[in-house]
């Protein structure tokens, strides 16, 4: 080996001297470990840092086999490239070590062959420790992970590309057979974002200015996640882009979190509305009866021995008309916090469905246009939720129908049927998707109502078993509302179901 130096004064002899004391010092001082193995795999020298390392003395060091070093398991890692270095080829590899105080380190190795002649004589050792850098990287990889962000670099000219390890499982690709390139990386850009995406990179190279986009990527598995990219070119001293330098963040979680915000929000905003619509319709709606029972009970408690008989009968009837609205609208705002709490739970017992219908009709102001058919079957529901389904559609019919109004009952092999209907202007085709929404309203609805007694119907139908459905009425007029609930053999009591 060659050395550059210049002569450190006095005779030859002394010169050597002094030149191999200062060799010797530089070879001790270096951080690296370095020493020198024979062809025998036997040590030669060694500088104070390898010495150090394994815990030996200059004077054991000596002409010790490098197994004994090593210790039989790091020896048998690293002789492949001992063995390897003694061919005349040389090695450099990572080897994790513990040293004499117990400390974790990290290694780079490197074996050189002493080639003299042709002939290998030994092969020189540099292990330089590299745990500073190595526990950086983990760091770094760490805290790339836990952002769920990459980085990756570009040669423009060269077309050599770079990833971090988080950017390899951002892609779902295994680092130890995928090779990264463009052209590798636009192929796992979605489809649809691919044009666009190459746009924004021959714009960054052409320009030299930094850019942020977000795309979707295809991962191998077939799965679709959403990244954010930035990109920041260097240029050199003309002005050319020769290197992108640039991150990869996965952001599906919080896209999709951003997505699932907005939705809520805006639902939100709907309840709002919808809420301050029925809030007002509930005012009308419950003002209005209270206001005639109020204004005739007043008038019967001041003139009730001046009234003749049969005008505090009439007026007596309109102020129970006047409850049964009353009454109505309250059990069926009890029944949609009951729904919306999802705590409803159906009482099923063997019922005459006719006797349910002639029931709910009762609680009904002018229930008696309807013409009934309603032969004996006996069905397995809960009486309350039936009745108050059956007086929802009558109410409907009569505040948005026409006559000829009828209720008839039919038969099938495992259900039975109400059909309420009427001649009237029916619903329009637009609005019948949006029928049995809650608080939906149709256009043809010109009487106020609370706007979510369908809605109820279809639920307590549902939760009986059974189903609420609409269709026009013969040549398109009028509307025919179909309640379907489940048959039973069980005989119904007698007398019928108990009033709730």
């Amino acid at each position: 080996m060659d050395v550059a130096r210049r002569p450190l004064g006095g005779n030859d002899e002394s010169a050597r001297e002094a030149e191999a004391r200062l060799l010797h010092v530089v070879f001790d001082r270096l951080p690296a470990m370095i020493a020198y193995w024979d062809a025998d795999q036997c040590n030669v020298v060694a500088n104070h840092a390898y010495i150090e390392w394994f815990g030996f003395t200059p004077r054991q060091m000596r002409g010790v086999h490098i197994r004994k070093v090593l210790g039989e398991e790091v020896y048998a890692k690293n002789l492949p490239y001992i063995l390897g270095a003694l061919a005349g080829e040389e090695q450099l590899f990572d080897r994790t070590l513990v040293d004499t105080f117990g400390r974790t380190r990290h290694t780079q190795a490197s074996y050189v062959p002493d080639i003299v002649g042709g002939e290998v004589r030994g092969f020189f050792v540099l292990v330089t420790d590299v745990t500073p850098r190595v526990e950086a990287q983990r760091a770094m990889d760490e805290a790339q992970s836990l952002a769920k962000l990459g980085s990756w670099s570009w040669g423009v000219q060269s077309g050599e590309v770079t990833w971090s390890r988080e950017l390899y499982r951002i892609f779902g690709v295994d680092p130890a057979t995928f090779v990264p390139t463009i052209e590798a990386l636009m192929a796992r850009v979605h489809p649809e974002d691919a044009a666009r995406m190459k746009d924004v990179r021959d714009r960054a190279t052409r320009s030299g200015d930094e850019y942020s986009s977000e795309y979707r990527i295809l991962r191998p598995d077939g799965t679709v996640r959403e990244v954010h990219s930035r990109g920041r070119p260097v240029l050199d001293g003309h002005g050319v882009v020769v290197r992108v330098n640039g991150t990869v963040q996965d952001v599906t979680e919080v896209n999709e979190a951003a997505r699932e915000i907005a939705r809520v929000n805006a639902e939100l905003r709907q309840v709002n509305q919808l809420n301050a619509d029925v809030l007002g319709m509930l005012g009308h709606d419950v003002r209005s009866p209270l206001t005639v029972i109020l204004g005739y009970l007043e008038a019967l408690d001041e003139d009730w021995e001046q009234t003749p008989e049969g005008d505090r009968r009439g007026q007596i009837a309109t102020v129970r008309r006047s409850a049964l609205k009353l009454r109505t609208l309250v059990d069926d705002i009890l029944a949609l916090a009951t729904l919306d709490a999802g705590k409803i739970v159906p009482r099923l017992e063997a019922h005459d469905l006719g006797v349910l219908v002639r029931q709910a009709l009762d609680e009904v102001p002018g229930a008696s246009a309807f013409a009934v058919d309603a032969a004996p079957v006996s069905v397995l529901v809960d009486a309350f939720h039936v009745r108050q389904v059956i007086a929802n559609l009558a109410v409907n019919a009569l505040r948005h129908g026409e006559p000829p109004w009828t209720i008839t009952l039919t038969v099938d092999v495992d259900t039975a049927s109400v059909e309420v209907a009427d001649r009237g202007p029916g619903v329009p085709a637009t609005f019948v998707p949006h029928l049995f929404e809650r608080f939906s309203r149709g256009s043809m609805q010109a009487v106020s109502s609370s706007g979510f007694g369908l809605y109820i119907a279809a639920r307590l139908a549902e939760v009986n078993d059974g189903s609420l459905e609409y269709r026009a009425g013969p040549g398109g007029r009028g509307a025919v509302f179909v309640l379907t609930l489940p048959r039973t053999s069980a005989t119904p009591p007698l007398d019928g179901p108990e009033e709730d």
